[in-house]
């Protein structure tokens, strides 16, 4: 078997990261916002000032905090499938709403419900998608505080699959605590429904509101996924290294945290690291760069033994154009490659604030490809096929030759995505965005919802409970 390596860290770069990562944390460390926090940190043998909140810790207890943290997350929806975000294992996480949407017929646009619905029945009508994720952001349509409630409820009872939550604030999080509630009063799942988001603000501070949805998280048994995002020029040094041994930093901080608050406790490593625009200081998150965070990113998780998470990626375009197929393909093919167990937010687009229904399904479509890439290929006697060519020699074809007809019927020897144009024909083929297109309207017309009727029932009186104005529960 041969297999496509993609990698940057040798052996020894991975250590010096790590050596400089423990060097970084005992000399100067990190600021936390949260006094019981300190406390446990002092408590464990951490210097931390409660004036300044910054805290370093020696690296004997760094080690003996990371020692503790366990190599497997499981997850699961009320489907029953179970999600074990380990060894070579890769689950996929779909959006279903961002600050725009990218309309097939009326392009940018800000969001609203119709957009959370149709994209709550795509992600959960693919079968290559497990986890499903909705941004805090409002829709439009429906004012505040019930357009998010709205929006919950609209996923909670449209998905079986995994929930991501990515609260932003305590408050917020306590609602989708709130909806579980009602989900477990019905359905009893052997793993966590939910994981939890708890970010990271660069460079090197944690606010007492994430330590508290961390906390939150543990005490219902919910992996934590850590979000990192330093951005090189801004809030993290101007170089891919110094970057992103901040970003290595940053996502061991949470993994070490929880180890306080609950040994044991499955916390994703992952960094989501991007470029500071320096003509005008806006952040360029799906720069070509993001392959190189990537791969460092998902070496250095393995060496630590931890469970992996990051974006799909996406594109900084907001068009369907070979710009954004590249920039999707360079980032799927890395997380592929360095085996990523959460590879998350199919249908990001526009610098990672917009998203589109089709963009999901073309996604799906190169993942396919990056998948196919990086599979291990057959090497063996009968697939290097000697004999064939000695059999059929110069003059001959291979029509009905033995392995031909033997690969014919095998279906992962040649690549195939049913969400690529594969034809070969300009004037009989679609575009791979018509075809994504295409599946966006068919999923629509003949979408099910999986969520049984008394789960579903559960949560819209829970929710109209919530509303402010009754009639959102007819939306």
């Amino acid at each position: 078997m041969a297999k496509l390596m993609i990698s940057l860290l040798n052996e020894e770069a991975k250590h010096r990261i790590h050596e400089q990562t423990l060097q970084y944390l005992e000399k100067r460390g990190f600021r936390i916002t949260h006094q019981s926090m300190l406390d446990r940190l002092k408590l464990a043998g951490a210097d931390a000032d409660d004036h300044t909140g910054e805290v370093r810790l020696p690296r004997q207890l760094t080690s003996e905090l990371l020692s503790l943290a366990p190599k497997q997350a499981l997850m699961q929806g009320i489907n029953g499938n179970i999600l074990d975000a380990s060894g070579e294992n890769s689950y996929y996480t779909s959006l279903v709403l961002d600050p725009f949407i990218v309309d097939w017929d009326e392009g940018v646009r800000p969001p609203n419900l119709s957009d959370v619905k149709r994209n709550v029945k795509i992600g959960e009508s693919l079968d290559e998608i497990s986890i499903l994720m909705r941004m805090q952001y409002p829709v439009t349509d429906i004012s505040e505080p019930d357009g998010l409630l709205k929006t919950m409820e609209v996923l909670l009872t449209h998905t079986a699959k995994h929930i991501s939550v990515y609260p932003t604030s305590i408050e917020n999080l306590l609602e989708w605590l709130d909806a579980e509630e009602v989900i477990r009063g019905v359905y009893t799942p052997e793993a966590p429904l939910m994981s939890v988001a708890a970010a990271v603000t660069s460079p090197l501070t944690i606010h007492g509101v994430n330590i508290e949805i961390m906390e939150q998280a543990i005490q219902r048994n919910m992996p934590v996924i850590s979000t990192v995002c330093p951005m090189a020029g801004t809030t993290s040094p101007y170089s891919i290294a110094g970057t992103f041994l901040q970003a290595n930093i940053e996502a061991l901080f949470p993994v070490v945290l929880a180890q306080l608050i609950r040994p044991g406790h499955p916390v994703f490593y992952g960094s989501g690291p991007s470029v500071t625009d320096m003509r005008n200081g806006s952040d360029l998150y799906y720069r070509c760069e993001k392959m190189l965070f990537k791969v460092m990113s998902g070496e250095m998780g393995a060496f630590y033994g931890l469970p992996t998470s990051g974006e799909a990626g996406g594109s900084l375009t907001h068009r369907y154009d070979m710009q954004n197929g590249a920039e999707s393909m360079l980032y799927l093919l890395a997380s592929h490659g360095i085996s990523q167990h959460i590879i998350g937010g199919f249908g990001s687009m526009g610098n990672a604030n917009g998203m589109s229904s089709e963009q999901i399904i073309m996604q799906v479509g190169l993942m396919h490809m990056a998948q196919y890439l990086t599979k291990e290929t057959d090497l063996s006697d009968e697939s290097l096929s000697l004999n064939s060519l000695i059999r059929t020699g110069p003059e001959g074809n291979f029509l009905t030759d033995e392995l031909t007809l033997k690969n014919l019927y095998h279906p992962d020897e040649f690549f195939t995505s049913r969400y690529l144009d594969l034809a070969g024909e300009p004037e009989s083929s679609c575009s791979m965005a018509e075809i994504a297109h295409q599946k966006v309207q068919d999923i629509e017309k003949n979408y099910t919802s999986p969520v049984p009727d008394r789960l579903t029932e559960a949560l819209k009186r829970h929710f109209h409970g919530l509303y402010r104005d009754k009639g959102v529960s007819a939306l």
